[in-house]
């Protein structure tokens, strides 16, 4: 074998181990983002802390906290006001 052939056995080698570290780190990652997304879901269920609190504790934004929230089915705070006119029939139909 030559030097050039070891030198490559030993890249491949390196990016192998490399590549099976990283896909162990992301099933730790996926696994621990599915729990923390269950854990927003019970406290927002729950009504102990409302979404700007969790916001300002968890690493993700206001937003995202809120697509968490409407995936797992917590309900929303308050019910929709608004109307859309397209859908909603006229209040006083012409006689």
């Amino acid at each position: 074998m030559t030097s050039t052939e070891k030198e490559q056995r030993e890249a491949r080698d390196t990016l192998a181990a490399l590549s099976a570290a990283y896909t162990e780190a992301e099933k730790r990652l996926d696994k621990a983002r599915e729990a923390l997304n269950e854990g927003i879901v019970a406290v927002l269920k729950a009504r102990t802390l409302g979404p700007s609190e969790v916001t300002r504790i968890v690493p993700f934004e206001r937003q995202h906290v809120g697509r968490v929230a409407k995936a797992g089915g917590v309900p929303p705070l308050r019910e929709r006001t608004v109307v859309s006119a397209k859908t909603a029939p006229p209040a006083n139909p012409p006689a």
